[in-house]
């Protein structure tokens, strides 16, 4: 059986699409080159033709005029090479972030069980907002203000005990939160459920919100790993 994990799956599913966008734009670039430096067939053939026809082939105009043939053939070459370099980069720079489609494929895992679930476009615009009114203040791009050495990334939410890698895992910490060795309460100091006597942002928050806030910071660690976690420097 070939068993892997929901990150590792996205990781590979970004991975070929960036690998595809990346393909593409280098053979849309390497077309507009060969035509700006290869010229069309026949091209010379045409100007001497066309010079011979209107009786000016043994004359110095008469090279003028091919020169001047020439050159809005060049100027098309460059146009078709500047448009192939632009629609280059615009593919390179949709590889660049996630795509549109990764949204649905970024599987989330509910539990320590195998579960997972998926978040819908109207879901994660939702989750975004709560989390960046109740949490971005001391946790903006998944960092950590209080505790640097402890922020939202994939690696230190797995180090925590109990785990909180899975959503179930970050809501009973939302809940009552413990240190991170889990032997300690810190709810009068981390805003929480349970102390929300304390922390007023935390009165009108249920159940599903707490579970939407944990698919949101779950899903950033699996579409954008390299910043996510990584605080101010990156927002």
């Amino acid at each position: 059986l070939n068993h892997t994990t929901p990150f590792q799956d996205s990781f590979v599913t970004m991975f070929r699409r960036h690998v595809v966008c990346g393909l593409a734009a280098a053979c849309l670039l390497g077309l507009s080159l060969h035509a700006v430096f290869v010229g069309p067939s026949g091209w010379n053939g045409v100007s001497t033709r066309s010079a011979s026809r209107i009786g000016l082939a043994a004359s110095p105009l008469g090279s003028a005029e091919t020169v001047e043939q020439e050159v809005p053939s060049a100027w098309s070459n460059i146009g078709r090479f500047l448009a192939g370099a632009v629609l280059g980069a615009v593919l390179i720079g949709g590889a660049a972030g996630p795509a549109r489609a990764d949204l649905e494929d970024t599987l989330i895992p509910v539990d320590g069980k195998g579960k997972t679930a998926t978040l819908t476009k109207e879901q994660l615009v939702r989750a975004k907002r709560l989390f960046n009114n109740a949490c971005a203040i001391c946790h903006v791009g998944g960092g950590n203000r209080t505790n640097q050495n402890v922020g939202l990334g994939m690696e230190e939410l797995q180090g925590g005990l109990p785990t909180r890698a899975t959503v179930e895992g970050i809501v009973n910490f939302l809940n009552a939160p413990v240190t991170y060795d889990g032997l300690k309460d810190v709810s009068e100091t981390h805003p929480s459920i349970k102390s929300a006597d304390l922390f007023p942002k935390m009165r009108s928050m249920k159940q599903q919100d707490l579970v939407d806030i944990s698919m949101y910071i779950l899903y950033q660690n699996f579409t954008i790993p390299e910043k996510w976690g990584g605080g101010k420097q990156y927002y």
